[in-house]
C-alpha cells in the first residue's frame, strides 16, 4: 500500500496522532484543553486609540 498517495491527513499506522485522541487528550500537561495564548488581560488591538 502505497501512504504517499493517501488522501487522509495523517497515515492509520500512527495512533498516536489520532485527531481524535489529540482532541480528547492534550499532547502536553501544561497545555490546557483551551487553545488560547497564555497572555495578560490587554486591550485589543482593535483599539489602538
Amino acid at each position: 500500500m502505497t501512504d504517499h498517495t493517501t488522501p487522509l491527513p495523517e497515515p492509520p499506522a500512527d495512533p498516536t496522532r489520532d485527531p481524535e485522541d489529540d482532541a480528547r487528550s492534550p499532547p502536553s500537561p501544561g497545555h490546557h484543553h483551551h487553545e488560547h495564548p497564555q497572555k495578560p488581560e490587554e486591550p485589543p488591538s482593535k483599539d489602538p486609540v
